[in-house]
């Protein structure tokens, strides 16, 4: 991404969602009695890490939409449509074919688990989130479940921003017309919860990943994903507004990082349940709360003197680079493992803290070489080649 469309901080932030991710998938192995104090509160603390994906939801929200935003506030021609989806299809399609292509033929040749060609097919075409049967597109890698929401995001996205920016409206109607689709969004959130209730026959965990898609559904929804894809697109928005208006960074934005890091961390310690809808929005992730204040955070970061600075540094650059492939493949080497290596990686399964630490990292390690392997040599030659083609054309 070249520097006029870089928001400053995002780096940083998705490679952070990314490790809270992992982490999470990692202390889920290890068995939180008997151990002491402090490590029960890392324990604690890294089963709410599931919320780093609503960061990536909030960060793609922003990334994409912030172009279409600098183009309209400086009434300058808006990004190609052609562009934006062949380059978002470039950026998924391809790994996440290939994952789900490798893992389906090692569960099956291997694992002797049956063939799912219909949830497989429905991973593949981003469809899979439309029902509990499809949701967890393959057994050993459930994480997949994110990617169609993120898909079905990046086609609704033009749709919002254009209903908004065609007649060349200002910024506060900008803001305001984006505001009432997040507000129409949590009034329709309730209506699909009501209507597209799951049945309670083989309904829970103990009855495998369908059985667990059932438990999810309807709470984890498109609309509720498209509410804090938006909420970053509003982050995006006042991003934009800045820069367009040449204000120059200033300590109050990192400032007001802090405190919307502390309010991030004080909101998921007290008010998450992992794996559980909020008790009060009936949405993941304590949806709209956490997300706001992740878009809240990002905003001043990007206009923050020092803030950026430490969370860009170059090591969190590099992993946010190849932060994809390692959420395709971390949960993957998670199973593997469990099924082949350490019989005890389970849920809670590892009692010892050392072992658990021996294992996670040999995960971590192995996530992210397999990550970065495949960004050197599979994903970055496309997304080049077809930002080439597209340059070409034009």
């Amino acid at each position: 991404m070249s520097s006029s469309v870089r928001i400053r901080g995002a780096d940083g932030l998705r490679a952070f969602a990314c490790c809270a991710v992992v982490f999470h998938h990692l202390i889920q192995r290890l068995n939180p009695e008997n151990l002491s104090q402090p490590l029960a509160a890392i324990h604690y603390i890294g089963m709410r890490g599931e919320v780093g994906v609503s960061i990536f939801f909030v960060l793609s929200g922003a990334l994409l939409s912030y172009p279409f935003w600098l183009a309209h506030l400086a009434g300058t021609k808006l990004p190609s449509l052609r562009s934006y989806f062949i380059n978002r299809a470039a950026r998924i399609a391809p790994a996440t074919w290939l994952n789900i292509f490798l893992v389906t033929l090692v569960s099956t040749l291997i694992y002797n688990l049956p063939i799912e060609i219909f949830r497989a097919a429905s991973g593949m075409l981003f469809i899979s989130s439309f029902h509990y049967s499809t949701f967890f597109p393959t057994e050993l890698n459930g994480p997949l479940w994110s990617i169609s929401f993120e898909v079905l995001c990046y086609l609704l996205l033009p749709i919002v921003l254009f209903s908004i920016i065609r007649n060349k409206r200002s910024y506060r109607s900008c803001l305001g017309l984006l505001v009432s689709w997040l507000l129409a969004l949590q009034i329709l959130n309730p209506l699909i919860i009501q209507f597209f209730m799951t049945s309670e026959d083989q309904k829970g965990w103990e009855f495998g990943l369908v059985g667990g898609a059932k438990v999810w559904l309807p709470y984890w929804n498109l609309d509720t994903f498209f509410t804090q894809f938006l909420l970053g697109s509003l982050a995006a928005l006042f991003i934009a507004r800045r820069k367009e208006s040449s204000l120059p960074v200033s300590l109050k934005f990192d400032i007001g990082a802090i405190v919307f890091f502390i309010a991030v961390l004080f909101l998921v310690l007290i008010r998450l349940i992992p794996g559980v809808p909020d008790a009060f929005t009936q949405q993941p992730y304590v949806t709209p709360w956490f997300p706001i204040l992740v878009a809240g955070f990002l905003s001043c970061c990007a206009g923050s003197k020092y803030v950026w600075r430490f969370i860009d540094n170059r090591a969190a650059v590099f992993f946010a680079s190849i932060s994809f492939g390692v959420y395709l493949w971390h949960f993957f080497i998670i199973s593997i493992t469990a099924n082949s290596l350490f019989k005890d990686f389970q849920y809670f399964g590892v009692i010892s803290i050392s072992r658990w630490f021996m294992i996670a990292s040999l995960v971590l390690v192995s996530a992210t070489i397999v990550a970065t392997l495949s960004w050197f040599f599979f994903e970055r030659p496309i997304i080049k080649k077809v930002k080439q083609s597209l340059t070409h054309k034009i």
